[in-house]
């Protein structure tokens, strides 16, 4: 798994990684955006199929890069806000997990320091090889989540910046979970409010029991959750 971790966003927000690798074969990873404002809820994540073959390239690139191992990673100065590139792997009965701190950030965008340097090149390669049309890799078509991440907090709809009224839209009364007890995060299945997402944008708010709450949702994913 290849994701971006705090900064700006702060460490609350349910978020997506830029890249999954599953071992049952498959690949998930954000689709195209567009401009649009305000944008959808729920990010375009595709999946396609990979190949036996495939993973093994992955995991014999991770070793040439030295990431079969555990690595300690040095902080670069002067950087504010920024996030944590942080890239895990599962391979031989066990799990590493890189976590560098503005990886790529300094300077003219290039790592000068080995260990770091090493990861930046894995994440472009790795990335590069996910969006590209090896034969190791099926056609895509969108992730279907059996689950979604909700984060929730109350508060009036405001007109936006540019004089956009938010739309207010009724949480399903069906959903197991209530939205007063999503504060921090909750895992909801996804027949009872994937329609409801899925029609919502970024600025929508939701009513629950007569409340009113910003809701962050992402699809839940292969080894994430409220506890990862």
């Amino acid at each position: 798994e290849i994701a971006e971790e705090g900064g700006l966003a702060g460490p609350a927000a349910p978020t997506t990684p830029s890249l999954v690798v599953v071992g049952d074969g498959r690949v998930v990873q954000p689709g195209p955006t567009t401009m649009q404002y305000p944008g959808p809820l729920l990010p375009n994540l595709q999946e396609r199929s990979i190949t036996a073959e495939g993973i093994q390239r992955l995991l014999d690139l991770a070793g040439e890069h030295g990431l079969l191992a555990d690595v300690t990673y040095d902080r670069p100065d002067g950087i504010m806000d920024a996030p944590d590139t942080v890239v895990t792997i599962s391979a031989g009965g066990r799990t590493y997990e890189h976590r560098a701190y503005a990886l790529g950030l300094a300077g003219d965008g290039r790592e000068t320091d080995p260990d770091r340097a090493r990861l930046q090149d894995f994440v472009e390669a790795v990335t590069a090889f996910g969006q590209s049309r090896e034969d190791a890799l099926g056609e895509e078509q969108p992730y279907r989540a059996e689950a979604y991440v909700v984060r929730a907090v109350p508060g009036e709809p405001e007109t936006s910046p540019d004089g956009i009224e938010p739309r207010v839209v009724d949480w399903p009364a069906s959903a197991p979970v209530r939205l007063a007890d999503a504060g921090e995060c909750a895992e909801v299945p996804a027949p009872a409010v994937a329609d409801v997402l899925a029609g919502a944008d970024e600025l929508t708010r939701f009513v629950d029991a007569g409340v009113s709450y910003s809701v962050a949702a992402v699809p839940l994913l292969p080894g994430r959750g409220c506890g990862s």
